[in-house]
C-alpha cells in the first residue's frame, strides 16, 4: 500500500482541547498548547496512504532563564475526557498504530516554546475504519503548571474525494510546451475523467485535448449536446449511447488504439454501445502549449477548445492519462473511480483536481502541471457516496 503525504480511507484531525485550568489565575507562569483549540487534518484513504504525521507543542507563559523539559505522553484516560465534552463514542487508538519518536522536548532558556514535535501514525490500512479512533496527547513537566495540556487527534474513515473544480466558463491548460513528454507518441491511449455535467447549455463542450487534432468533447451539429464525441484531424466517432446525464457523477474511460482506430467509452466501468472504428491512425502528441484558440497553433486544453463558449459546465475530477488501454478489470477494480497510484503501469498524467485553492492543477504522475485561466470555484464532495 502506498503512503502518501497530502491525502487518501480516514481523516486525521488533531484538537487542542483545555483541561486542568482550576489553579490558572493563581500562579504567574504555566505551560500550555498554544491555541485553546488547534486543528489539522490530514486525509488519509484507502489503498493510497500507511502513514500520517501530527504535530504537538508546548509554551510557556513567561519566558524563564533556564532549559524547561516537557514530555508528550499517550494518555487512555483523555478518551473518556474527549467522549463527555463531545458526546462521542470513540475508542483508544490501539499503540500499533502510533509512535512520539521523540516525546521529550525543551523550552530553551530565554524561549516560550518547543516548537513541533511529531506524532507518527502508521499501519493506518489495518485499521477496522468502522470504528472511529482518539488519541489524547497529554504534556507533562517538572515546571508544576500546566494549562490546556492535551492534544486529542482523532482518527476517522475519510471520502476518498473531498473537494472538486467547478470549470464552468474555465479552463487550463500547461505552461509551457515541451514540459510533458510523457503525453506524446501515443499509439494507445487511455482517458478518464470523473464529471459531474450541470448542464449543456452550448452545442459543444470539452473534456480535454487539442482541437483539431485529437479532442474528447460533448456535443456537436447533428447529436444532442450531451452525447460524447471523440473529434480527430480524420474525423469524429460517437455512439448514441455515450450520452450523459446531468446532475450525477459519471465516470467516463475513453480507450484509443491508433494502429487499429478501435475505440472503446466505458460510463461508470460498463461499456457503452458498440465498440467504434476511427479513421486517427497518428500517435497522440498531447504534449503542447496553448497556442492561438482559433487559428493555431492549437495547443492541449482542458475544458476548453477553439471558441469561449466550448467550456465544460461542471465539475472535473480525477483526469487521468495512460500511454495504454486499460482493460475491463482495471478500470472495475476496487476504488479505481476515485483514485489510482501515482505510479501505476502507463499512467502518463494525474489532475486529481483536489487543490482546493489556487488556479494550479498538480500532476501526481510525472509533474505536468496545468494552470487555470482563473481560480475555479472549489467545491466539497464526498465520494463515494455513502
Amino acid at each position: 500500500m502506498k503512503t502518501q503525504s497530502y491525502i487518501s480511507a480516514f481523516s486525521l484531525a488533531f484538537l487542542a482541547l483545555a483541561s486542568c485550568q482550576d489553579s490558572y489565575e493563581d500562579v504567574d507562569n504555566s505551560i500550555f498548547a498554544p491555541t485553546l483549540e488547534t486543528a489539522s487534518t490530514i486525509n488519509v484513504k484507502p489503498s493510497a496512504t500507511e502513514t500520517a504525521t501530527g504535530y504537538v507543542e508546548a509554551s510557556m507563559a513567561v519566558k524563564m532563564d533556564r532549559d524547561v523539559t516537557v514530555t508528550f505522553v499517550a494518555d487512555p484516560d483523555g478518551v473518556n475526557v474527549y467522549n463527555g465534552i463531545y458526546g462521542a463514542d470513540y475508542i483508544m487508538l490501539p499503540s500499533d498504530y502510533y509512535n512520539i519518536p521523540e516525546p521529550s522536548a525543551v523550552i530553551p532558556a530565554g524561549a516560550n516554546t518547543t516548537g513541533k514535535v511529531a506524532v507518527e501514525f502508521f499501519n493506518l490500512g489495518d485499521l477496522d475504519i468502522s470504528k472511529t479512533y482518539v488519541l489524547p496527547v497529554r504534556m507533562t513537566s517538572e515546571f508544576a503548571t500546566l494549562s490546556n495540556n492535551t492534544y486529542y487527534f482523532v482518527v476517522k474513515e475519510s471520502a476518498l474525494v473531498t473537494v472538486t473544480a467547478d470549470m464552468t466558463e474555465n479552463y487550463a491548460v500547461f505552461a509551457q510546451g515541451d514540459q510533458a513528454p510523457e503525453l506524446e507518441n501515443l499509439s494507445k491511449i487511455t482517458v478518464e475523467a470523473l464529471l459531474y455535467p450541470i448542464d449543456f447549455p452550448n452545442m459543444l463542450s470539452t473534456i480535454m485535448g487539442i482541437e483539431g487534432g485529437f479532442l474528447v468533447r460533448v456535443g456537436d451539429a447533428g447529436i444532442p449536446s450531451n452525447q460524447l464525441q471523440l473529434a480527430t484531424s480524420n474525423g469524429n466517432v460517437t455512439d448514441p449511447a455515450w450520452t450523459f446525464d446531468t446532475g450525477k457523477w459519471t465516470f467516463l474511460t475513453l480507450t484509443y488504439d491508433t494502429e487499429t482506430g478501435e475505440c472503446c467509452v466505458y460510463f461508470d466501468g460498463v461499456l457503452k454501445g458498440n465498440v467504434q472504428t476511427g479513421n486517427y491512425k497518428n500517435p497522440v502528441n498531447w504534449n503542447t502549449a496553448s497556442g492561438d484558440i482559433t487559428d493555431g497553433p492549437r495547443g492541449f486544453y482542458v475544458g476548453y477548445a477553439y471558441d469561449a463558449n466550448r467550456y465544460f459546465k461542471g465539475y472535473m475530477s480525477e483526469l487521468r492519462v495512460w500511454n495504454r488501454i486499460l482493460s475491463k478489470e482495471e478500470i472495475n477494480e476496487p476504488n479505481h473511480f476515485y483514485v489510482v497510484n501515482e505510479d501505476a503501469d502507463g499512467l502518463a498524467a494525474y489532475w486529481k483536481m483536489d487543490e482546493g485553492t489556487g488556479n494550479t492543477i498538480h500532476d501526481y504522475a510525472n509533474g505536468y502541471d496545468l494552470k487555470c485561466q482563473k481560480a475555479p470555484d472549489w467545491i466539497p464532495v464526498y465520494l463515494p457516496e455513502k
